[in-house]
Order: structure tokens, then sequence, then C-alpha cells
């Protein structure tokens, strides 16, 4: 599976006026999972790809609702006094609330903790005017902003500003909405184990079938990983005993000198880690995808010896 390459030298007008584009998979994906049942909400959360009208219309004509980051600095209705550019003017609220928010560490940069601003707001956003697909109806949102008003030397200051079809009148609702754009960094998570660690787009299929029976295989492992570092981050000294199968969890013991009965998640990690090349030096950052996946392989094939040994002692 391989992305389309973009024609050479193409415009932005003419890639407006593509029949197949690659940001369309947000639309197909609407349509595919279609209409809730009678009571229920369904809300599609994308990232900056997704801010699209046609996405919007999407979500519409099939009664769901979307919570995008906006990327568009996208034209508003409002009288002539008014800002009227969605970006714009949500900068120009203040603040109305602020919280604690811990920032997770990301490869070059450290996990740490800030403090969150937050303004919400009810905006009416008007079509593109060069988009042929978008139509000619505005479509009423609300838009929530959350930033940060300093970070630390390095790093860019936290913003988002968030686009949701979902009524937003309370500030409980506005930080609800928050949390729900927040859970992208685990699904982006997931997606990079199978990328970087399972090395999924690296298996040269050929077909369909092929690999959904692939992601049938790497997509539990991947949430299994996903498990485990999250134990390791959030409960560092917790008993691994409590989270990792018996067997792996003494061969993992026995390779680092700990005893399975004392060994911590947080150890149990590292160890996987160092299994594929994690140094684990005072200065180096949380091991990458690539290296636990490489660390994970190895302690496979431990267990497998352990296994045979097991099946072929006389």
């Amino acid at each position: 599976m391989s992305r389309v390459p973009v024609p050479e030298g193409e415009q932005r007008h003419q890639r407006l006026k593509r029949e197949a584009r690659e940001t369309d998979v947000w639309i197909r994906q609407v349509h595919s999972i279609g209409t809730p049942a009678a009571g229920r909400i369904w809300v599609h959360v994308g990232d900056r790809g997704a801010d699209m009208f046609p996405f919007f219309q999407a979500c519409q004509a099939t009664q769901t609702h979307f919570l995008v980051r906006a990327a568009q600095n996208r034209r508003v209705q409002g009288s002539e006094e008014e800002i009227n550019y969605a970006l714009a003017r949500a900068r120009s609220w203040p603040s109305q609330a602020s919280r604690p928010f811990e920032v997770p560490a990301r490869h070059g940069h450290p996990a740490r903790s800030t403090q969150l601003q937050l303004a919400f707001g009810q905006m009416t956003l008007l079509p593109p005017r060069n988009e042929p697909r978008a139509g000619k109806e505005p479509v009423t949102v609300w838009v929530i902003r959350v930033w940060e008003e300093q970070a630390p030397e390095g790093e860019e200051p936290l913003e988002w500003i968030l686009v949701t079809s979902v009524p937003t009148t309370t500030l409980e609702q506005a930080w609800e909405r928050v949390e729900w754009y927040r859970h992208r960094w685990l699904v982006e998570d997931y997606h990079q184990c199978l990328k970087s660690g399972c090395r999924i787009e690296e298996r040269q299929l050929q077909t369909v079938d092929g690999l959904i029976r692939l992601l049938g295989l790497l997509s539990p492992l991947a949430v299994r990983l996903l498990q485990i570092r999250g134990c390791a981050r959030c409960e560092p000294e917790r008993p691994a005993k409590e989270v990792i199968e018996p067997l792996m969890l003494a061969v993992v013991a026995q390779r680092s000198g700990h005893s399975p009965a004392t060994m911590t998640i947080g150890s149990f990690w590292i160890e996987v880690a160092r299994l594929g090349g994690y140094l684990a030096r005072s200065h180096d950052g949380p091991p990458g995808w690539r290296t636990i996946w490489k660390g994970w392989l190895s302690l496979q094939t431990f267990l497998d010896g352990v296994h045979f040994a097991f099946h072929l002692r006389l």
C-alpha cells in the first residue's frame, strides 16, 4: 500500500480542482461509518487534515458530529466592526479559565507540566470561495482555544484551536472537548507503533486482504505495547508481575539480574528497550518505537528458546 504522489509542479488551485485527493479519506470514512442509532451521538475527531468544508458537510449528511483542529483561517459571519476570520477572532478572546496540563514526552522533548488557558465561543463559518465541493451554505460551529502563555526555552508554546459541531455552552463542556482531542495523542502513538515499531509500511503487501490479515496480527500487539508503556510511565513502581506474563517476566528478570517478585514495570520496560539497543543513560530520552520493537523481537526469540528447551529436554 502506498500513497499516490502529487503531480509534479501542481499549484494549489489545481489541487482544489482535482477529483481524487488524499484528504478525501476523511469523507469516505464518515460515509462508511454511517448514521448512529436513535439516541446515540457519534463524533468524528480529526487533526488539521480534516479541516475541510466537505468533511463538515459529510458529517451533517450522516447526522454525526465533528471535532477537528483548525488549520484554515476561515471567513466568519459578523458585523463590519468584528474580526472576520476564525483563527484571528479566537485569538482575540480573553482567557475564561485555566488548569494544569501534563505534556507527555516525545522524541527530543522531555515531559513537562504547564498551565493551559481556555476560551470558547460560537461562530458561523462561511464556505471557501474556491472550493467547488464546499457548497454555499455556512456552518455554525463552536470554537475552543486552549493555549499556554509561556513555554520553556526551546519549546513551542502549545496551542489548539478546535472547531466542533457539538454544542459547547459551558466551561465543563469546553474542557471535555479538549479531552476528546487530547486522546488523539494516544491514537497517533498507536499508529506510530504500527508504522515505526511494527514497520507495517515496509511489509510490501500487494493486496488489501493481505494488509487486513497483517493488521489482525499486529494491531493487538501494538495495543499491548501501548498498555505496557502506559503503565511504565504512569505507575513505574508498580510490580511487573501484575502486568506481565510470568514466563516473559522471568526471562527479562533473569537476563537483567532482577527478581521477578520485585521487578517493577518501569524496570521491565527499560530492560526490553535495552534488548533493542537502548543505553538508558541519564541524559537519554525515552526509548522510541523502533528500539522497543527490536527489543520485543529479541525477547520473543528468548521465549522461543525457553519453549524449545522445555519440549526437547531429555
